[in-house]
């Protein structure tokens, strides 16, 4: 990642307020927001942190790092998340259209570059990935990405992938 080269563009809809890079980080941006008694609160620019998206329903982590954004608006209001590489797309690869994905080419959702990301139709991507569009084929793909534990053979050959050591062991 060359950060002395790293470019910066505002995120849509949240001008003045947040920027994206190229690389994938976010930050927000020097200005002042309305304080508890409204009067105003200078913000001095700041790298933000990521973190990793989980699923509402059962709480399970995904491969991809989100972000979440303020508007303005009052402090008990909640702040609305964004997938970071989508917002990298937009920025610096392509508008998106209505129900696009952003395809990471290298498979490693983790590398939000520029360089590393393409957009493409829902069909597109369920060619290019056929587990998407089989949801069997996709709920075992998410499991295995959640396995932290993974029995092989000497060979390197993966024979078995669990979450936690005690069912690696009991398998």
């Amino acid at each position: 990642m060359e950060l002395l080269t790293e470019r910066w563009a505002p995120v849509r809809g949240y001008e003045g307020m947040y920027e994206v890079s190229d690389c994938g980080r976010m930050k927000s941006v020097q200005r002042f927001r309305r304080g508890k008694s409204g009067c105003l609160v200078p913000m001095p620019e700041k790298i933000m942190a990521l973190t990793p998206k989980r699923r509402s329903a059962d709480g399970r982590q995904l491969p991809y790092v989100e972000v979440r954004l303020r508007d303005g608006s009052p402090r008990d209001v909640r702040c609305k998340a964004f997938l970071v590489h989508r917002l990298v797309a937009q920025a610096f690869v392509g508008e998106l259209f209505e129900g696009c994905h952003v395809d990471h080419i290298d498979g490693d959702h983790q590398n939000n570059h520029w360089t590393n990301l393409r957009i493409l139709s829902a069909r597109e991507h369920g060619l290019l990935h056929p587990c998407i569009a089989d949801k069997a084929r996709y709920d075992a793909m998410q499991a295995a990405a959640q396995a932290k534990v993974k029995a092989m053979r000497a060979s390197g050959e993966i024979v078995g992938k669990y979450k936690v050591v005690g069912e690696a062991e009991s398998a």
